[in-house]
């Protein structure tokens, strides 16, 4: 289980692998593609990498590209499109 906790402006993002848990009932479909070149030693890192974490490669690559997009949106002070806010208020406040 990969655990990820990124402070900004005191709210806690935590993501967790979705191996065990299964994917949740609210997570979108995934029906869209992502073509990207990379070389025969990129793609033998990566299918040896998701190996050790026991997860398929295409598990693995959108596991990290969504944590660097995490990071460089957030560092950036743009809202994350893919992580639902946070309600701050108390908990009479509706959704």
């Amino acid at each position: 289980m990969y655990l990820l906790l990124l402070y900004t402006n005191l709210i806690c993002v935590i993501l967790f692998s979705m191996k065990k848990r299964g994917r949740p009932k609210t997570a979108e479909p995934k029906n869209d593609y992502l073509d990207i070149r990379i070389s025969i030693l990129e793609k033998k890192a990566f299918r040896d990498a998701a190996q050790l974490a026991g997860i398929p490669v295409s598990t693995w690559v959108r596991e990290r590209l969504r944590l660097a997009a995490i990071r460089e949106l957030e560092g950036a002070g743009r809202r994350v499109p893919f992580i639902a806010p946070i309600p701050l208020g108390g908990p009479d406040e509706q959704p």
